[in-house]
Order: structure tokens, then sequence, then C-alpha cells
């Protein structure tokens, strides 16, 4: 699918998907091979390959017939379902900046994306190219923030779980899933962190960049260490409330051997009394009519104080 978008004055409005060499701005997403096959011939890329990226990013300087310079550089995006894989966590964001054209391409649609461009109000419309592609950036980390933040409530549901919950299973899942989403998150921001060093360093070669969008810049930089912090802390915790379910788990099958451990010790006092009264010699109610019953009494109360004994014995 494609969505294009023109400048009109400083607004960006969705244009005719006819009109697409004349737009300023292409979003490409789904299967568009003939579209992205054209610059992959022109420009010796390999789109289709780095949007299957799930653990790196893509960056490079493009230099055409006319000696003019663009910028190809690729962000990792988490998309996170439950149950997933670590393979399709991330999804891959590649950009192709020219002088006066930026086309975007993604293997699914982003909402945010469209959401974003649709109506764009641009401060400066000189260099509108660098400052749409910082703000969808922009909007990329934002997105990114509030998904991690989201985190928060999972972990506090988990961490409910667990002083609820008479059974780990689930609670095991649980973790699993959010262990996954720590390392798809951390893998994300590392390699956003090298593209956005690329961005910045080489944003000369298109446009030199003003005070205002090295402050965009900034922010963003801020943005992904905040992530960064916040990731460490939330990744330290997951692997305290996993000590914390392992020692659980140790304690409830010390108390289950504890349990079957009492169990064997009472069954073995009526045991023993059974075998004296089986010997062939005198013993007490041997010739009496209630003597069976009696020495099942006495094995009972033998057994109650041996099990209360044990119940409130401490082992350590």
């Amino acid at each position: 699918m494609l969505k294009t978008y023109s400048l009109t004055k400083d607004t960006l409005l969705v244009s005719s998907e006819s009109n697409i060499k004349n737009s300023s701005i292409v979003y490409v997403y789904g299967d568009e091979r003939e579209y992205s096959e054209s610059f992959e011939h022109k420009y010796d890329l390999e789109i289709g390959n780095i949007l299957t990226f799930d653990d790196q990013v893509a960056y490079d300087t493009m230099i055409d017939r006319n000696d003019e310079k663009s910028l190809l550089v690729s962000f990792l995006f988490p998309e996170v379902h439950e149950g997933g894989h670590l393979h399709n966590l991330m999804t891959s964001i590649v950009f192709l900046v020219f002088k006066n054209k930026l086309i975007i391409f993604t293997k699914q649609k982003l909402k945010f994306i469209p959401e974003l461009l649709s109506n764009m109000v641009l401060r400066d419309v000189n260099n509108f190219i660098e400052e749409v592609l910082l703000k969808i950036i922009q909007k990329d980390f934002h997105v990114m923030l509030n998904h991690l933040r989201g985190v928060k409530e999972k972990i506090d549901d988990l961490d409910s779980e667990i002083s609820t919950s008479g059974s780990l299973r689930p609670t095991f899942g649980d973790l699993l899933t959010l262990q996954k989403y720590m390392i798809a998150l951390s893998t994300t921001y590392g390699a956003n962190h090298k593209a956005l060093d690329f961005i910045k360093k080489h944003f000369t070669t298109i446009n030199d960049i003003d005070f205002t969008t090295k402050k965009i810049i900034g922010g963003i930089y801020n943005t992904s260490d905040t992530m960064d912090r916040i990731i460490l802390g939330y990744s330290q915790y997951l692997d305290d409330l996993e000590d914390m379910i392992n020692n659980m788990i140790s304690y409830q099958l010390n108390m289950i051997m504890k349990t079957l451990t009492e169990i064997s010790i009472v069954l073995t006092i009526p045991t023993i009394i059974f075998g004296f009264w089986g010997i062939n010699v005198d013993d007490p109610f041997e010739k009496s009519s209630y003597g069976v019953f009696a020495v099942l009494i006495i094995s009972v109360i033998l057994s109650l104080i041996c099990w209360l004994w044990l119940r409130r014995k401490k082992y350590w």
C-alpha cells in the first residue's frame, strides 16, 4: 500500500497516489515490491532485506548519477505480541532521505506514521525533509517510551499474581513474556541509538542543522537515555522477581518434603506396634475380646502425639 503527501504552503496534505513522483513524502507498507525495487536497482540497495532486520539497523550515504547525496537509515520498532517469539518481536522502519523527498518503508502499517503526517504543520519549509524525518523519529521514540512505561503495569500485575496466586505456572509464563519483551526493547534501543548517531553526523550532507533541529535531536537523545535507564531498572526488577519465584518454589518443595517425611514417621509407629502384637509371645490385651480396638486406639494416640510433636519442632 502507498500513502503520499504533498507540501502545500507550510502543511503536508494527503495527495493522490497517481501523483507519486511529485509527492514530497511517500509511505510504503505491505507488499509494494515494484516501487521498492526501482530504488533497489537505482541505488544498489536491498530494502526488502533491511525490512526483515530484527536485531540491527542499516545506515549509509548514497550518491546518484548527478552527485546528489542522500541517506538511507533504518530504525527498529517493537511489535510485541503475546506469546511471540524473539524473531518477530520487532519490525524495521526504513527511510530514504533525499533533498526534497522522503520515502518511508515498513512491512506492516504503523498507525502513528500516517496519523502524524496527515496535516502536519511545518516550521521551516526550506528544510522540511529533515523536520519531517526528525518528527517521525521523535514520535517513534515517544511511542516506544509509552510502550516501555506500559511494562510497569504488567510488572505490577505479575507482582500481585505472585502474592495471591497459589500456582506458579501462569506466573512463569508471564515472567517469560516480560523477559522477552525486555530483550526486544533493549535490542531496539541500542540499535536505534547508532542510527540516531548516524543521522546527527550526516545531516550536513543534505542541509545544515539549525538550532531548533539540534534541539529536537537533543530531545530524542534524552528520550533514548530515559528509556535506557528505565529498561535497566525493569530488567533488574524482573531478575529479582525470578529469584524470588525460585526461592518460593524451593520453599514449597521443602515444605512438601517435610510433610511427606512427617507422614512416613507417623505411619511407622502403628507399623511397629502392630508388629509387636504379631510376635508369638505374651502381649497385653492378647486374650481380651477388645484387644484389637485397644491396640488400634493406642496406635492412634501415639501417632497423634508424634504428629503434634513433629509439627511443633523447628528444623531451622
